[in-house]
């Protein structure tokens, strides 16, 4: 009967440990940022304690470093960013959309007409299936997130703080929980930095030179609106696989709105020619480069992952799905490298 109720119990706390972790996910993600951002400010960290500064000003040096940086971008790219937005946001209407697409089922009509194919397209129906005033609507909802993003950040920093200020009594207990498990537990941990180091910085450059490129292909050819389109796809495309399509899909809807019918064809072309272009050379080279050699994942590994992140928590499991895939990884190499041993 003891048995029974313990086994009872016990399940029932690992399906309640299971609903806790998805109904606070945002603060393990939370704490998951924290730790990366706390990996990557460390060298900074312990060489301004190497000048005999206090471990807490010294941690708030380092945040102030991210936030001079944030701030820095920030100040560059948002005049132009918001200013495209709102030119995009009040342009965006729906009448103009739907002569869009009035237009456009006529042409088709049209010509299907011609080679004797008598089409009963009709706009209405189209029209109907089409969340049209979604689009009106997307960026009216810009200052709700903004207000997430500053929950967010402060929450991330605050974490951030502390896990640099007391690094060294956080890892103490990282080892003293892990040594139960593992051998080599300060080789291991040292492993999982190393290997987020060279993920975030190997993502920073990626994101850098994907904006330069679409920047620079939506420039050459005078559409408008391209530091914005840039900004979104290079961003976006954070999410393997998804990211690219949503971000070309974005592209598509703001040409389309800002571009008559006879010359959208061959702008939507040209900026479906730059896209592929650019995913092929990120498929090819930047990814692999970061993701396969970097983590030593592969381009499977890192499908099957994202996929499974987002149906199960959304685009932000889908952000943290390969850091955390690989920081798993190392840890499960180290415990079945440990029954190996056990059992010879």
């Amino acid at each position: 009967m003891k048995k029974n109720t313990s086994t009872f119990l016990t399940v029932l706390l690992g399906f309640l440990l299971v609903f806790l972790f998805w109904k606070l996910s945002f603060i393990f993600a939370y704490i998951f940022i924290s730790l990366i951002f706390s990996i990557i400010l460390s060298p900074i960290n312990k060489k301004l304690i190497s000048y005999r500064i206090n471990k807490t000003i010294s941690s708030l040096l380092c945040l102030l470093i991210i936030f001079f940086v944030v701030i820095s971008f920030g100040f560059l790219l948002y005049p132009l960013i918001y200013e495209e937005i709102k030119i995009i946001n009040s342009n965006l209407n729906t009448n103009s959309f739907t002569n869009f697409i009035n237009q456009f089922i006529y042409n088709t009509n049209e010509y299907l007409l011609s080679y004797g194919i008598d089409s009963q397209i009709k706009s209405d129906d189209i029209i109907s299936l089409l969340p049209i005033t979604s689009f009106t609507t997307l960026f009216d909802s810009i200052f709700s997130i903004l207000g997430n993003m500053f929950l967010a950040s402060f929450s991330i920093l605050f974490m951030t703080f502390f896990m640099l200020r007391d690094s060294s009594i956080i890892k103490e207990k990282i080892h003293n929980i892990l040594s139960n498990y593992l051998t080599n537990v300060n080789e291991k941990m040292d492993s999982i930095v190393f290997y987020l180091k060279r993920y975030f910085s190997g993502l920073g450059l990626q994101l850098l030179i994907l904006f330069s490129c679409y920047a620079i292909g939506l420039k050459i050819f005078n559409i408008e609106y391209a530091l914005a389109i840039a900004f979104f796809a290079a961003i976006i495309n954070i999410i393997p696989y998804v990211g690219p399509i949503i971000g070309f899909s974005f592209a598509a809807i703001i040409i389309s709105s800002h571009t008559g019918i006879d010359l959208l064809p061959g702008i939507l072309l040209k900026t479906f020619i730059l896209f592929s272009i650019i995913q092929t050379a990120d498929n090819f080279i930047f990814q692999p480069l970061i993701f396969a050699k970097s983590l030593q994942v592969h381009p499977l590994e890192i499908f099957i992952i994202v996929l499974s992140a987002g149906m199960l928590g959304g685009i932000l499991w889908m952000l943290l799905a390969i850091p955390s895939y690989a920081l798993i990884k190392i840890c499960l190499s180290g415990i079945f490298s440990n029954s190996k041993d056990s059992l010879k």
